[in-house]
């Protein structure tokens, strides 16, 4: 009895001892899903809100050039002559968890054909662009993009942590100090442009984002 009664007791330690490593994974798993599943961020909705750059105020609509559904800017860029003439975007797929897929998708172009050098402007890795920086007068003298991370972004925090793009800058540069920024919790989706012989005004198109838990 007292033999049968010692290996029933190693019997129950080993059960023991087995069943916890498996059940803290389970508590693992299920506490990553519960985290998962309150704390999503995704496009409030796809009506879009514009803010304006700055610029001159002749030229006619352009066509906007817009991201995909489900994507945000992440960097864009400029042809250039005399004066800015064409911009448009990069976009890159948000996944829920508020970070972002490696695809990376053009927009169409707007403003007005011409000029021949094309500059460049991207986010650093991670961040999307949430407004512009730069100078305009009769036209837009230089554009610098602000990237924040979509994650802090889409808490609206007042002054999210923001890097810089490089300097996009036409030749001979004037005009003031201008910038355009979206709303708290909205991102860069899209340009708007008003356009002649070349881009006279710049607006950029934001979409909201949401954080749900």
């Amino acid at each position: 009895m007292r033999i049968v009664f010692v290996f029933a007791i190693l019997f129950l330690i080993a059960f023991v001892a087995l069943a916890m490593p498996q059940n803290r994974d389970h508590d693992r798993d299920h506490d990553r899903d519960r985290d998962h599943n309150r704390n999503t961020i995704h496009i409030l909705s796809y009506e879009r809100i514009s803010r304006d750059f700055g610029g001159g105020s002749g030229g006619r609509p352009s066509p906007d050039a817009l991201c995909d559904s489900g994507f945000v800017a992440v960097g864009f860029h400029v042809q250039t002559g005399e004066y800015y003439n064409q911009a448009w975007l990069d976009c890159a797929p948000m996944r829920s968890d508020g970070s972002l897929g490696e695809e990376r998708r053009m927009t169409t172009r707007t403003g007005s054909p011409g000029g021949r050098p094309v500059y460049d402007a991207s986010c650093s890795n991670g961040l999307a662009l949430r407004g512009l920086r730069g100078r305009t007068g009769a036209s837009i003298d230089e554009a610098i993009g602000e990237c924040s991370l979509v994650r802090d972004i889409a808490a609206r925090f007042d002054n999210p942590r923001t890097e810089l793009t490089q300097s996009v800058t036409r030749p001979r540069p004037g005009g003031r100090p201008s910038e355009a920024q979206c709303p708290p919790g909205a991102v860069v989706t899209g340009f708007r442009t008003m356009s002649g012989e070349h881009m006279d005004h710049l607006w950029i198109v934001c979409s909201e984002l949401q954080r749900s838990y």
